[in-house]
């Protein structure tokens, strides 16, 4: 399976606001990834934001109707925030610290040329819960998209931490070729820890201040390493670097 694996610029504090310049990086880099030969697109979590359900469903289905224009699968991120506060991570994180279970507001999408796909997928874990929770269900839920006569398995950002979402990967038949993680804040992301110990084949695309920022992965039989530079630079904004990984 070849997967465009990004790595999405940042410039301060993003808003619905910039959701249409970000649509439009985002169909540059759907050609940049057909160019490369890409099968898949997988771009960060929180790619876009919204204020409300509508909203994010309008923007998740402008990129697919791009992706299907071009016959290419995407895979992306979008979190839906409060107009109070769009600190939706840090938001995030400390009411799953003080619950350890609900659900998040934080979404993934995705669109196959050949798969239907009931998504929106919303995040069920930011760290590593190993306690029996009302969520266990939903930990038990593989997330897969067709590629090929092959299979991408989607987490959203601290998933791959958790021990239930772990076992469920590793479990599933067919087992996924490939998962891909959709990180937001590359900064402290130590998606090692969790890339190690679920042990599939992975990778990560994420959000990065940096120029030549490194593309995660994990190849079971050679372990955790990152990739850096691009097969393909958006100017956007925001700037995106696209690396073509082979699985």
């Amino acid at each position: 399976m070849e997967v465009a694996a990004t790595t999405v610029g940042t410039r301060g504090p993003e808003t619905p606001a910039q959701n249409q310049q970000r649509l439009e990086a985002a169909k540059q880099a759907l050609i940049a990834a057909k160019e490369l030969g890409a099968n898949v697109l997988v771009l960060p979590g929180g790619f876009f934001k919204t204020y409300d359900s509508q909203s994010r469903k309008n923007i998740a289905d402008a990129l697919k109707n791009e992706a299907k224009k071009l016959g290419i699968a995407v895979v992306f991120g979008i979190d839906e925030e409060s107009i109070e506060s769009s600190n939706v991570g840090a938001k995030a994180k400390k009411q799953q610290s003080s619950t350890g279970w609900s659900l998040l507001p934080m979404y993934a999408y995705a669109w196959s040329p050949i798969d239907y796909i009931e998504d929106p997928w919303q995040q069920r874990s930011i760290f590593a819960v190993k306690r029996q929770e009302p969520l266990i269900s939903a930990y038990k839920q593989v997330r897969p998209i067709k590629i090929g006569e092959e299979t991408l398995a989607v987490l959203l950002c601290g998933e791959i931490f958790n021990q239930h979402i772990q076992d469920a990967l590793r479990n599933h038949k067919p087992r996924p070729k490939v998962v891909a993680d959709l990180g937001h804040e590359g900064r402290w992301y130590r998606i090692w820890q969790g890339m190690k110990k679920l042990g599939l084949a992975s990778m990560c695309s994420i959000h990065v201040q940096s120029r030549n920022a490194a593309k995660p992965l994990f190849r079971p039989k050679e372990g955790y390493m990152s990739v850096r530079g691009w097969d393909k630079e958006i100017d956007g904004p925001p700037r995106i670097e696209v690396k073509l990984l082979e699985f």
